[in-house]
């Protein structure tokens, strides 16, 4: 029967040497899983794991996100009416064809009515004509109107209206421009990018600055230089839109072994996955898996349909994706040069599994040197004794 061990004794030593290896393995410190560990987690999570191909890379690069001109596709095609509103001014002058008139005096067969307000009920009056109901009409409908309603009355009436002080046909810009407020819309029609340039442009790049597009309930953000670049995407304004422009740089982050992890702006319009790692100094050659780099990013359920991809769980409207590229094969560097990054991806190298292999054989390697040293103090200490 073995008794009881000694604590002066070596064996007990070597024992607790032991305990310490195996705690270490269970709590060996790690910057982030390893290849293997995130498939495996994958499929028992939320989040799905697609491995880069030439097909994925095409279905990513023709896949059109949805920007303002599909969320607002009435406005697209045609410039919003100018019509008329409570609080706005309207010069208008009334005609006749011959003297006598109504409006007959000694300075011709007219009358001019320089300033006619619309009142809370969308209504102006006008003499011989009452009451008119002009909310929500353009200046030829109610010129057509005022005609109508003095027909029999003036002598072949005509009428001019113009509006000259347009409190509804108004959008609110602000945010990140040189004059921020309300600026009305035109005859004409009026575009995105004519308003934030009427309101001095933006205070930062295009490429570093958001457009928030609200209209009634719905709402678009959209990258300045996106609408810049399509011509779809600087739609026609309306009365009551809501723009504000953000500065909002976009970033990408790289980390786990890569020579210099951080986080990173888009120095360019376009960054690729290959130019996000060269620049964070590539892949560490004693410590990444080059078959386990990976994308992380919030993808839109479009795209992973158009991929053919199922998916459990959606955040916010998007799923949690990671994009697996293995760069042991040659042809995997033209998927990294092709895969363009989105604002807040990350990128992720695993360690090599030889890595947390060399973890483990360092820390036995100084237990049982330390086992060794303890042993001969041990042995020194009952030689006292």
């Amino acid at each position: 029967m073995i008794g009881r061990l000694n604590k002066k004794s070596p064996l007990w030593l070597v024992s607790a040497a032991l305990m310490l290896v195996v705690a270490g393995c269970s709590a060996m410190p790690s910057e982030g899983p390893l290849s293997a560990e995130i498939e495996q987690q994958g499929a028992e999570s939320d989040y799905v794991v697609i491995d880069v191909n030439a097909e994925i890379v095409q279905t990513l690069a023709s896949f059109d996100p949805v920007g303002l001109s599909r969320r607002f596709t009435r406005s697209n095609f045609r410039a919003a009416k100018n019509t008329i509103g409570v609080g706005d001014v309207l010069a208008i002058t009334v005609y006749e064809a011959g003297e006598g008139g109504l409006f007959s005096s000694s300075e011709g067969s007219r009358a001019e009515f320089p300033v006619v307000a619309v009142d809370r009920r969308g209504r102006i009056s006008i003499p011989y004509a009452g009451l008119i109901k002009v909310k929500g009409r353009t200046a030829y409908q109610v010129q057509e109107m005022i005609v109508r309603k003095l027909k029999g009355k003036a002598i072949q009436p005509q009428a001019v209206v113009n509006i000259i002080k347009n409190e509804n046909n108004t959008i609110a810009v602000s945010g990140d421009i040189n004059k921020p407020g309300l600026y009305p819309i035109s005859l004409r029609g009026r575009r995105l990018l004519d308003m934030i340039a009427e309101a001095g442009g933006t205070k930062y790049p295009a490429r570093e600055t958001y457009v928030s597009f609200v209209r009634g309930d719905k709402r678009g953000v959209q990258l300045l230089k996106a609408v810049i670049e399509t011509p779809n995407e600087n739609i026609y304004v309306a009365n009551g839109d809501r723009v504000y422009l953000s500065h909002d740089p976009q970033r990408f982050t790289v980390l786990g072994a890569i020579n210099k992890p951080g986080i990173y702006k888009f120095d360019a319009p376009r960054v690729s996955v290959l130019e996000a790692v060269a620049s964070a100094g590539g892949l560490n050659d004693l410590r990444a898996d080059s078959t386990g780099l990976f994308v992380f990013r919030y993808e839109t359920p479009d795209v992973l349909d158009k991929m053919g991809v199922s998916y459990k769980t959606t955040i916010r409207g998007r799923v949690p994706t990671i994009y697996r590229i293995n760069m042991r094969h040659a042809r995997s560097y033209f998927y990294a040069q092709s895969f363009l990054l989105q604002d807040k991806d990350s990128i992720y190298v695993a360690n090599a599994a030889s890595v947390e292999i060399g973890k483990v054989l360092r820390l036995l390697n100084f237990a049982t040197s330390s086992v060794g040293n303890a042993v001969g103090i041990s042995y020194g200490i009952q030689r006292l004794d």
